[in-house]
């Protein structure tokens, strides 16, 4: 596996993971976390590694980080513009991404043991917990800890279900600066 920064964004597992879950975007523009997640779940390349493996990037990181990007109102930045990128399925096409608080809690909970697998992992070895520079380490786990910490407050949101897709202001912002 490759990866050249400590995001789910910067690593072959994760930008594969981006891709299938593009490739799996509901034709009808509503997409629901389980039923992507349960997608992921399934597929051999994508499905997450165990928990216990501490894996540094996975699948259940970049849909985290997909997810943040709609609540952000960053979702532009998840399709190219690029001319052999025309045919490909468009996340700025989707019109609803429902997530179900049990998924939500799934995914958190999955991050959050591998958070606590790579620590406990990467303390007893001499490398940084496998990163090159200590730097990336420290970073990785505050990057981990930002994605729990951000579903734990759609988790603590009212209802059962939690719209992805924030309304955008014309300078394509989240409503009001809302952020989670």
């Amino acid at each position: 596996m490759g990866c050249w920064g400590i995001t789910a964004f910067e690593s072959d597992a994760g930008l594969d993971a981006v891709d299938f879950i593009r490739n799996n975007l509901p034709k009808d523009g509503a997409l629901t976390l389980r039923d992507i997640l349960a997608a992921v779940q399934q597929d051999d390349w994508n499905a997450p590694a165990t928990i216990s493996d501490g894996e540094s990037h996975s699948s259940p990181m970049a849909l985290a980080e997909i997810m943040l990007k709609f609540l952000d109102g960053e979702v532009g930045e998840l399709d190219s513009d690029r001319e052999y990128a025309t045919n490909e399925s468009r996340f700025s096409d989707l019109t609803t991404f429902a997530a179900d608080k049990e998924s939500v809690e799934w995914l958190r909970n999955y991050l959050s043991g591998s958070l606590d697998y790579a620590m406990a992992d990467g303390n007893a070895r001499e490398h940084y917990g496998g990163w090159f520079e200590e730097k990336n380490w420290i970073g990785w786990q505050a990057h981990m800890r930002m994605l729990i910490s951000r579903l734990d407050i759609l988790l603590a949101s009212p209802g059962e279900q939690v719209e992805l897709i924030q309304p955008q202001t014309q300078t394509g912002g989240p409503v009001m600066g809302q952020s989670l």
